[in-house]
């Protein structure tokens, strides 16, 4: 699937209300075309070296215990907090949908 190594995708995630179910749908860039996704759980962890203001972003999955990090500055750990994480006060809606 992935044929060449720039390879970008649009993730939107919201929250079913009714259902209380996440959905989450990954869709490719170049193509508008949807990405297909295995079931699985991941680990996700964040941490900031004391000395540094390098963060790193720990993913594992956790089926398979294969592992990756990623590299960022000070608004890595911001950015998954402000745009990943649900806090108390905000409230979920569905994702834009295509041509709106």
């Amino acid at each position: 699937m992935i044929d060449n190594e720039e390879f970008s995708i649009t993730i939107r995630c919201w929250h079913d209300v009714q259902t209380g179910i996440i959905q989450l749908r990954l869709v490719r860039v170049d193509t508008g075309e949807e990405v297909p996704i295995k079931d699985g759980s991941f680990l996700l962890r964040t941490s900031k070296d004391a000395n540094r203001s390098m963060v790193r972003c720990y993913i594992r999955h956790i089926a398979s215990g294969r592992e990756a990090y990623v590299q960022g500055g000070l608004k890595l750990r911001a950015f998954i907090k402000d745009c990943l994480l649900k806090s108390d006060e905000s409230t979920a809606t569905p994702p834009d949908t295509p041509g709106e």
